[in-house]
């Protein structure tokens, strides 16, 4: 029964065409059936007019129903299934058969016509129904020739068939109005698919662009690799002492380029970091010695001048050289790295490998810097732990050694002590073939989606050639790596103790001179008033040289600091030249970030006295202004 209830439906018929064609294979199957045997049953009562007529009856609903089956045409076969049936019913009621109980039979074509033909034709179809029926009733009632019907059968079927009009009215256009609503609902569904789809269409095609994109640079490269590798192969012939120069100088385009990166930001920088030294240099200037706020507060100082040696440091290693120099204890970088959060996080993330130290109690003293000394060991400490999978070992030691023999690697090795540190470490160790290019930039086998640059080892390698130093690394496929790093000693120890606490400096105050500071950065010039006005002087502020020149125009000054970086406007340099027009003798000293640039050292070879670098303290300050003024 389930599959001849859906015969007649075509695909792209709406759920709405689908339910009608249920409806009209059931009610016409049923119709029909329902006819066949109420015409047996007028035969074998001898009413054969009317067995006929039912037999015809069902005939045209099973060629209507086979219509539907062979068409699946819904409208037509709705609006023929309509007026079969009203056909019928007003052929029932001519012959009376719609009497006692059965005119309720009459109460279903509203319902079939509204839903099948819609509001307005079903309306229609319904009210001409009823004007027939109405119609021949008062005709019977008030004939003397036909008596079918009573009149108590009139007063039943007017109101109830008018009242079941009514409620079948109010039920499809509930019903109507709920599916117009659920149409409306999927036009905006399907609006709002056809927009997506319109939007991964757009996104399909920009995906497809840039695809293109792609593998057009990705064919540019390829092409300039392999231009690179043809160059490089006609290269091969040349000396083994140029192909060094060259490979030396690209590293140095390399260095310069992160230090043209590191100086873009030096500036900034410095400038936050002024404020973190100097404001406690003012504050230690007025409390009193035996102040409880004087250890935090050279805590703060100490902290921003680890800062700022570290901006120099970065801005020095990027571009080779190490140029501010102290002593150091080795034993002592590798005692504060391990109590590190860093290290401890490391350690954190590898639980199963455990780490020895053998630290030297009579390790000599090296001159260089601590920040990168404590780089290269954090960066060897952290190839040695990533180096083992699972468990393993890692240890560190350090030793006085006179070296007189080349070191592996090295045409030539200085004679004289140094200190050795050797961390080895139970890893996978490293293939020959790779040893030769671990200290180059960018290069790494660290396993993907550890973290790592491919710098870790170039850091290492630059940082012991600045200390003047060897590197020896030894290492087996499977069975560990050991790196030995050779830094030459100080030939003579200097006995120095530093007070745990320290005084507030004795100042030599100015004696009012007047000082123009010229700085684009207001809480610079604020920095700086602060400062030397505490130390005696007469402070004038501008914010660029345009005003600076304009300043000494109108008034003299006895000394002019001037920052080397400003924007927009004239930088220290051009400030300076300016300047010199205007006064040829005027005393100058350059405040700088980081002092090694082209521009600071052609405002030194113009004449400017001195340059301070930022951050700067008070008693550096100071003492840079009273030498100035005194010559």
């Amino acid at each position: 029964m389930h599959p001849f209830c859906y015969r007649g439906i075509r695909e792209g018929q709406d759920s709405e065409t689908l339910r009608k064609i249920v409806m009209l294979n059931i009610f016409l199957f049923l119709g029909a059936i329902l006819l066949l045997i109420m015409g047996i049953v007028a035969l074998a009562q001898d009413a054969h007019l009317l067995g006929i007529a039912d037999f015809l009856a069902s005939s045209v609903l099973f060629a209507h129903l086979g219509y539907l089956h062979h068409t699946g045409n819904e409208p037509v076969a709705s609006r023929f299934g309509v007026a079969t049936l009203f056909l019928f019913f007003c052929y029932l009621f001519l012959i009376g058969g719609v009497h006692t109980t059965s005119f309720m039979w009459l109460y279903t074509f509203p319902l079939f016509s509204l839903y099948l033909l819609g509001l307005p034709r079903g309306m229609w179809t319904t009210l001409l129904l009823f004007s027939f029926c109405t119609g021949f009733l008062f005709f019977d009632l008030f004939s003397d020739n036909i008596n079918v019907y009573s009149k108590d059968f009139a007063i039943r079927f007017i109101p109830s068939y008018l009242l079941v009009s009514v409620l079948a009215f109010l039920v499809e256009h509930s019903r109507a109005a709920s599916r117009n609503a659920l149409i409306d609902k999927q036009q905006l569904l399907a609006g709002t698919i056809n927009e997506l789809q319109e939007k991964e269409k757009e996104l399909e095609e920009a995906r497809n662009q840039l695809e293109r994109r792609v593998a057009l640079r990705t064919a540019e490269l390829e092409e300039a690799n392999e231009h690179l590798r043809i160059e490089m192969e006609e290269r091969k012939w040349a000396q083994q002492e140029r192909l060094r120069l060259e490979s030396e100088l690209l590293r140095s385009e390399k260095m310069e380029l992160l230090g043209r990166l590191a100086g873009g930001v030096a500036h900034d920088l410095n400038n936050v970091l002024s404020g973190i030294v100097s404001y406690p240099d003012l504050l230690l200037h007025r409390l009193p010695p035996d102040s409880d706020m004087r250890g935090p507060l050279q805590n703060i100082r100490r902290a921003g001048t680890r800062a700022a040696v570290i901006v120099q440091d970065l801005l020095t290693l990027a571009r080779r050289g190490i140029t501010a120099r102290e002593k150091v204890q080795l034993n002592d970088v590798i005692n504060a790295h391990l109590q590190s959060p860093e290290f401890i996080n490391l350690q954190k993330n590898y639980p199963d490998i455990t780490l020895e130290t053998k630290l030297a109690a009579d390790l000599q003293t090296l001159s260089g810097s601590p920040v990168h000394l404590e780089k290269a060991v954090m960066n060897l400490l952290i190839n040695s732990y990533e180096a083992i999978e699972n468990q393993g070992s890692i240890s560190i030691t350090t030793e006085n050694k006179y070296v007189d023999t080349p070191i592996k690697g090295y045409d030539t090795t200085v004679p004289g002590n140094y200190v050795v540190l050797t961390i080895s470490d139970t890893g996978m160790g490293i293939p020959e073939d790779n040893l030769a290019k671990i200290f180059e930039p960018f290069y790494t086998s660290k396993i993907m989606g550890r973290s790592g640059t491919g710098l870790g080892m170039t850091v290492v390698w630059g940082t012991v050639k600045d200390h003047e130093g060897y590197l020896d690394v030894k290492s087996v496929p499977n069975n560990g790596t050991t790196i030995t790093v050779f830094l030459p000693a100080l030939m003579k120890e200097e006995d120095a103790t530093q007070a745990a606490n320290i005084t507030p400096p004795a100042h030599k105050q100015g004696e009012g001179q007047t000082i123009l500071l010229v700085d684009d950065d207001t809480e610079q010039r604020l920095l700086g008033k602060s400062i030397l006005t505490i130390l005696g002087y007469r402070i004038e502020t501008v914010a660029s040289g345009e005003e600076a020149v304009a300043f000494l125009k109108k008034r003299a000054a006895e000394l002019v600091l001037l920052d080397m970086i400003m924007e927009p406007g004239m930088d220290g340099l051009d400030t300076y030249r300016q300047i010199l027009a205007v006064r040829p003798d005027q005393k100058v000293i350059i405040v700088s970030g980081y002092s090694e640039t082209n521009r600071i050292k052609k405002a030194m070879e113009l004449g400017v006295h001195s340059y301070v670098k930022k951050p700067y303290g008070m008693e550096e300050l100071n003492t840079m202004i009273q030498n100035v003024l005194a010559d």
